[in-house]
Parts: C-alpha cells; structure tokens; sequence
C-alpha cells in the first residue's frame, strides 16, 4: 500500500510538502506500525508515540482527514496519507503544540475546594451515590487528553471565543460527577458553550475510548442546567 505524509519544518520550508512510498501491508496492521516502517525505510518523518494503547495520546493525527490515535487504528490494505492533528501549530511534520489545551484542561480538572480533607470527608459510599455515576465517572477518567475530539469537532471549527470545546467539556462533566468537588460545574459549563454543541456525535465516533459517551455528558450537563433555569436564550 502507498502511503503519503505530511513534511513541514517550520525552521526551513517555506510551505509544507508531501513524501509518498511503499509499505507492505501485513494483518492487524495499524497506523502506528505503518508509519514506523515509513520512518525506518522510506523517508525519516519526526512524529511522537509512547504508550501503544491509547493511554498517553501523543499520536494523534490525521490519517485520510479523520483525526484519530494511530496506535489503535487498523488499516485495510489501501493507500493512506498522515498528516498533523487539525487544529494545532505544527511543530515540525506530524508533531504539533498542544501546549494550549493541555494548560485548559489542567484548569479545569483542579478539583474545586474550600475546606481541606479530613478522614470524613473521604468516606462516602459508592450505591449512595448512584452506580450510574461511578460508572460515568470511571468511563471518563479513560480520557487521555489527545486532542482528536476537538479535532473533529465542527463547533470548534467555527472557533467560537466561548466554546470549550469536547475535550474540555468532558473535563467539566468529569468534575461535576467528582463527589469531592465543590465548583459549579453547571454554571461553568453553560459558560463555557455547553448549548453550542450541536450533538452531531463526531467526538464519539472518533474518540478511541469506548467507555466515553460524551453524548451522554453533554445530556446530564444540559438537564442540570435547565433544572436550574440556566438554559440560554440563544438555545431556546
């Protein structure tokens, strides 16, 4: 199969071009392995891998323009091109800045507190508080920050100053079910564009981890929220 990546280094192109070769295709091959042969025996390509397992997220990109993590992404025996992540400064070829969401996401997981832990305030338990939210809570904690949501993402297309975007809403429902956390995560995700999504389900399709329903987020997000009358006009 032919595969085609992206090269740009800012440093020393001038715009950015395309190198194509051949890779054998082999069963159960993915979009990791394919671009590691690309690296070892075609052309060299600088990009970032750690884990293997959807864990770290740091190879996220683009691959025949749907964002997607690589390391888990099996190929059919057809060509391919790989290109950098939508939506990121370019660092040099498939490596790109996620410094800015990285720092948003870190705001918005700090667990919101005003009095300090104690031996009670740890103990709670489980069944009271509802095997629907554990279960939502523990899917969430899966999520490894890669980006590729917000990469697919239409709304964030339209780079709206007020939209958060899946990543970091999730972040904000992850928050909202954490029984230890005292910020008003309803208020903070009206605030942040809970209504501007548009519930296409684009951040599930491409989201690698099966055990995130960001839909599902999103909806207990918006119930709270119009519970508490917080609904915005522009939603109505």
């Amino acid at each position: 199969m032919k595969l085609t990546v992206y090269k740009f280094d800012p440093a020393v192109d001038k715009e950015p071009y395309y190198v194509s070769g051949e890779v054998p295709y082999e069963e159960h091959m993915t979009g990791l392995h394919a671009l590691m042969y690309f690296d070892e025996n075609v052309a060299h390509v600088n990009y970032d891998h750690s884990c293997r397992a959807r864990a770290c997220g740091r190879c996220a990109m683009t691959l025949n323009g749907e964002p997607t993590l690589i390391c888990t992404h099996f190929l059919e025996d057809k060509d391919y091109t790989i290109e950098p992540l939508k939506g990121y400064p370019v660092i040099r070829d498939l490596i790109v800045d996620k410094h800015a969401l990285d720092e948003r996401l870190s705001q918005i997981y700090n667990r919101v507190r005003i009095e300090s832990f104690d031996a009670e305030t740890i103990k709670f338990d489980p069944e009271e508080y509802g095997s629907d939210q554990m279960w939502s809570l523990y899917g969430m904690e899966y999520c490894c920050r890669c980006g590729v949501c917000n990469a697919a993402c239409p709304v964030m297309a339209m780079h709206l100053d007020d939209f958060v975007g899946p990543a970091g809403m999730l972040a904000v429902a992850y928050r909202h079910l954490d029984p230890l956390d005292k910020g008003d995560r309803v208020m903070e995700a009206v605030s942040n564009g809970l209504y501007h999504c548009i519930q296409c389900g684009k951040c599930d399709e491409v989201c690698a981890e099966t055990d995130i329903d960001h839909l599902a987020a999103w909806k207990m997000l918006r119930e709270a929220a119009e519970a508490r009358g917080l609904k915005p006009r522009y939603a109505e």
